[in-house]
């Protein structure tokens, strides 16, 4: 049984309103009253209102309505309108208490007072229902509830971005200063951070063996930091499908020929067509970001500041994983990725009808068409199709001019985000080589993202780590920590044909 804050409010009301005719009642009669109302007498007639809802009369009830009101609404069951029927925080109970101690409420009845019960004889008040203020955080079924999960739950979709990049960031720090010591994270947590529910998530963790040197972050981060990692990647917001692999690897059937419906005439054998099975295997590979961050930023115990902590490790994981799907070279250390897959249409610009393209790779309008129909002409499925290119090729469709100067482009790209009526993504992991680039185009739900185990993060004080211009930087000497992130994914295609990648696609920068 829960009360909402707007229910614990009425309740409060009705009590001090029954006390309060209670105590006039008595000096009506010229009995003596106490100056103070005590926490007992509060408890007791809390227990009284809640007897008397459940038909168990008040014994120092009267049959006067205005000694005894309707009884306060009891919580509903299913939590209320609009998951209002939240547990009573301590904090408000701390308030409430705060509150009534500063009305002359005693918080107790003092040693020599006397009571109905009997000459120094204290009566102590049943607390039958004092669970409904004093919340422990436990479920129905008596399991504590975490509560980072149940704040989010509630949450706006921007309002849990920032939450569970904090949350992160905020752990992360913690692994910093601990020096991967999981008890001393937990210490950190507690003391630094004053979040008691991260010290027991690494409290819980503590068991836990950490391999290769990592040291893994709180599953109840972890896993939603990772919900957040997968739609900032453009294959994933384009509608690659995630699959866990529980050992390290998976293994998925797929036809690589169908079977076929044919006509027969009367009487005549039914010609037989069987289908061909390929298998895709994905086997784990091990994904690493390594991200230089300011120590100012990693002492710091401002929220904001741990939000951006977590932001920039999600943000190089997921370039990763996109570098992993669309630039991968394959073999044991990394994914085959769809530009280096020998099995999808490769179309090189510079060499089709000049209708689509010049000999210099200078495309026209009609070539977004185009690369549609290549790969639509392999009977492949519609449901998720859409483009992958770089700023420079985005910004060169949305130039294209018809005959009298209209924009051919611009107006379905800036207002739907999609070209020919096909979504796209831009990422400038497909760089501009000589003035060279290149364009994907596919069903991306025939990409899968194969992904096995718990995200490791270790800091380093000591380290170095080299810049875009290939100079090695010192951590240490710059006041800097090296962070390093460790997933384990895969990617492959369920069907090299779902694809086409157009190569020497010239652009102007």
């Amino acid at each position: 049984m829960k009360l909402t804050q707007e229910q614990l409010a009425e309740l409060i009301a009705k009590v001090f309103t029954n006390l309060d005719e209670k105590r006039k009642a008595c000096k009506e009669k010229g009995e003596a009253v106490s100056d103070g109302i005590s926490t007992e007498e509060i408890l007791a007639e809390v227990t009284a209102i809640l007897e008397g809802e459940g038909g168990v009369a008040d014994p120092t009830a009267t049959n006067d309505p205005a000694a005894n009101p309707a009884p306060a609404p009891t919580a509903d069951p299913v939590g209320g309108d609009k998951g209002e029927g939240e547990g009573v925080s301590p904090e408000l109970i701390a308030a409430i208490i705060a509150a009534l101690e500063g009305q002359g409420v005693k918080s107790a009845t003092g040693a020599g007072e006397k009571k109905s019960g009997g000459p120094g004889v204290q009566k102590q008040p049943e607390r039958k229902y004092a669970n409904l203020f004093l919340s422990t955080g436990s479920g129905p079924d008596g399991v504590k509830q975490n509560s980072f999960q149940t704040r989010i739950a509630s949450m706006s979709a921007p309002e849990r971005r920032k939450t569970v990049y904090g949350m992160f960031g905020r752990a992360v720090k913690c692994i910093h200063a601990s020096g991967g010591d999981i008890e001393r994270a937990a210490f950190t947590a507690e003391r630094k951070f004053g979040d008691a529910d991260m010290a027991h998530e690494f409290k819980a963790l503590s068991a836990t063996v950490p391999a290769d040197g990592g040291y893994l972050v709180p599953e109840v981060y972890a896993n939603e930091i990772i919900e957040l990692l997968y739609p900032s990647t453009v294959i994933y917001s384009l509608g690659a499908r995630r699959l866990g692999m529980a050992n390290g690897n998976l293994n998925i059937p797929k036809i690589k020929t169908g079977s076929r419906a044919l006509f027969a005439g009367e009487n005549r054998a039914i010609s037989r067509s069987a289908p061909k099975f390929g298998n895709l295997k994905l086997s784990a590979k091990k994904l690493t970001a390594l991200i230089p961050m300011s120590n100012d930023l990693l002492r710091s115990t401002n929220f904001d500041n741990d939000v951006i902590v977590g932001q920039d490790v999600t943000k190089q994981m997921a370039l990763g994983v996109d570098y992993g799907a669309l630039l991968g070279t394959g073999g044991e250390f990394q994914p085959l990725g769809i530009t280096k897959n020998k099995g999808v249409l490769n179309i090189d610009v510079t060499s089709i009808d000049t209708e689509y393209s010049s000999n210099q790779g200078v495309l026209t309008a009609a070539f977004p068409n185009y690369l549609v129909a290549s790969v639509l002409k392999n009977n492949v499925y519609a449901d998720g199709l859409g483009f992958v290119f770089n700023t420079s090729v985005e910004q060169f469709f949305k130039s294209l001019r018809d005959e009298v100067g209209g924009f051919i482009f611009a107006k379905e790209m800036n207002e739907n985000g999609t070209l020919v009526g096909y979504p796209y993504k831009t990422t400038n992991l497909l760089e501009t080589t000589g003035g060279k680039t290149q364009i994907v185009f596919g069903n991306w739900n025939d990409l899968v993202i194969g992904e096995q185990g718990a995200l490791e993060i270790e800091t380093s004080r000591e380290g170095s780590w080299t810049d875009d211009a290939g100079n090695l930087v010192s951590a240490f000497e710059n006041d800097q920590t090296l962070i390093r992130a460790i997933n384990n994914v895969d990617t492959g295609l369920r069907h090299d044909e779902s694809f086409a990648v157009a190569t020497k696609v010239s652009v102007p920068v």
